[in-house]
C-alpha cells in the first residue's frame, strides 16, 4: 500500500513543482491598471488561446494580445529604472537625462547620450535622416510654434509661460518621434519621466515643482511616458495628480509632452493642456512608407509618391517592380506603426542569417491570423492589377 502511495505522491509534488516554476519564469498573464476598455494582458506562448505550434521556430517571438485594442501587439516596457523619489531626486534625474544626438540609419534608430553635457558628435540636422514626410514636418513646426522655440533663436530670448502639450494619436503614429526629432533640433535633452515616478496624491505637488525647477536648470523637456495608464483612470484621485502636475509644470520655461492617447471625454476631465496636437492613424500610404523604411528602401518612397497614383510606381526594374508588389501587398494591413516594427523584428529573427523580405513578413503575419478585410482584399487586388506589366514584364501600366 505504501509503495502505491509514494510513486503518486511523488508525481503529485513534481506537477506541482513544475507548476511553480513555469509561474516565476513563464509568468502566463498580467494586467495593467487601465480602464475597462483599454485593459491590456500579456500572454505566453504556452497560454496562448490561438494556435503556436508554427511558432517556435521564432525565438523570442511574443503572440498578440487579444483585447480590446487598436495595438495588434502590446508594445514592450522600457529599461527599467529606480523610481524618481523626492529625496535626492537631482542625483537621481539626471540619470534620467538624454540627449537625442543623432540617428543611426543602419539600424532605424535614435543616437543617444545620457547626463548633462552632449556628446562632441552632436548633430543638429539628424532628425533629417528620419523625417521626411511633409505631415511630420508640420507637426514638428506645430509644437516648436506652440512652445515658442526656434532652433535659430537662443533659449534666453524665447522664455515663455510654462506649456503642457499632449501629443495625442494612437500608439505607433509618430509622436514620440516629433518629440525626440524637435528636442534634437534644439539640441535640448528629454528628461524622461515614467508613470511609476509619480508619487501618491499627497506627495504630487513638492515632487512635481522639484521636477519642473531641474528642467528648467537643465534646459530639458519634460516627457511623460504612460502617463494615459493614471489620465485615463477614472478614479479622481488619480486625475488630481495629474492636474497638479499639470500645475506645476506652468512654471516659467517648464515645457512638459503628454504623448497619450485620450479620448476627448477623458481629456475634458483633466485640468486644462496649454495646447493639443493631434496624431491620425496611419493610412495606406503611410504604412507603405514605413515598410520602406525598415527594409532600407527609403529612396523608393520618393518614387511611388512622385507619380500620379501612389500605387503605381514609375520605376521599370523588373526586380523592384516584384518587391513594390509585395510592399503593397503587407501595406494593406491595418498596423499601427509599432505592430509593423514588431512584425518587423519578427521577419528578421525568421529570415535568421539572410536579410528579410515582404514574404519573410508575409508569413508572420499570417502566423498570427492578422485580420484583412474582405473590401481591403478587393481594394488591393485592383491596386496590384494597376501595378502589373501589360507585355512587357519590366513596364508598369500607366494611365
Amino acid at each position: 500500500m505504501l509503495s502505491a502511495v509514494c510513486p503518486l505522491a511523488h508525481t503529485r509534488a513534481t506537477f506541482a513543482l513544475l507548476i511553480i516554476a513555469r509561474t516565476l519564469f513563464h509568468s502566463s498573464t498580467f494586467h495593467i491598471s487601465t480602464p475597462p476598455h483599454f485593459r491590456f494582458s500579456y500572454i505566453t506562448p504556452m497560454d496562448s488561446l490561438i494556435p503556436t505550434s508554427d511558432l517556435f521556430h521564432l525565438p523570442n517571438s511574443y503572440p498578440p494580445h487579444l483585447l480590446q485594442s487598436k495595438m495588434f501587439f502590446l508594445p514592450p516596457f522600457a529599461a527599467d529604472l529606480p523610481k524618481l523619489p523626492l529625496e535626492n531626486m537631482e542625483a537621481h534625474a539626471v540619470n534620467r537625462l538624454t540627449w537625442i544626438a543623432g540617428y543611426d540609419i543602419e539600424t532605424h534608430e535614435w543616437v543617444t547620450f545620457q547626463g548633462l553635457d552632449c556628446d562632441e558628435s552632436y548633430d543638429k540636422r539628424a532628425w533629417r535622416k528620419l523625417v521626411k514626410d511633409q505631415q511630420t514636418m508640420e507637426r514638428m513646426q506645430s509644437l516648436l510654434d506652440t512652445i515658442g522655440c526656434s532652433p535659430d533663436i537662443p533659449q534666453s530670448e524665447t522664455v515663455l509661460e510654462g506649456m503642457n502639450v499632449v501629443l495625442r494619436g494612437a500608439l505607433g503614429t509618430g509622436k514620440k518621434t516629433v518629440a525626440y526629432a524637435v528636442c534634437n533640433m534644439l539640441k535640448r535633452p528629454i528628461l524622461d519621466i515614467r508613470v511609476n515616478d509619480i508619487p501618491y496624491l499627497a506627495d504630487v505637488k513638492p515632487w512635481a515643482a522639484k521636477l519642473a525647477s531641474l528642467a528648467i536648470k537643465w534646459n530639458a523637456l519634460i516627457v511623460i511616458d504612460r502617463g494615459d495608464n493614471i489620465m485615463r483612470s477614472e478614479c479622481a484621485n488619480n486625475r488630481e495628480r495629474i492636474n497638479l502636475m499639470i500645475r506645476a509644470f506652468e512654471s516659467p520655461g517648464c515645457i512638459c509632452l503628454w504623448p497619450s492617447v485620450l479620448t476627448d471625454e477623458q481629456q475634458a476631465l483633466l485640468r486644462p493642456f496649454s495646447a493639443a496636437i493631434e496624431f491620425p492613424d496611419l493610412d495606406l500610404a503611410a504604412r507603405r512608407k514605413r515598410w520602406l523604411q525598415l527594409f532600407g528602401r527609403d529612396d523608393l518612397v520618393a518614387t511611388i509618391f512622385s507619380s500620379k497614383h501612389a500605387s503605381v510606381p514609375t520605376v521599370r526594374d523588373t526586380e523592384v517592380c516584384a518587391f513594390l508588389r509585395e510592399i503593397e501587398k503587407i501595406s494593406w494591413y491595418e498596423l499601427d506603426a509599432s505592430d509593423i516594427q514588431d512584425f518587423m523584428n519578427m521577419a528578421r529573427r525568421l529570415a535568421g542569417e539572410q536579410d528579410p523580405t515582404p514574404q519573410h513578413v508575409r508569413e508572420c503575419l499570417r502566423l498570427w491570423d492578422v485580420p484583412l478585410s474582405v473590401r481591403s482584399k478587393v481594394v488591393r487586388f485592383l491596386a496590384l492589377h494597376e501595378m502589373h506589366p501589360r507585355k512587357e514584364p519590366s513596364l508598369f501600366r500607366t494611365r
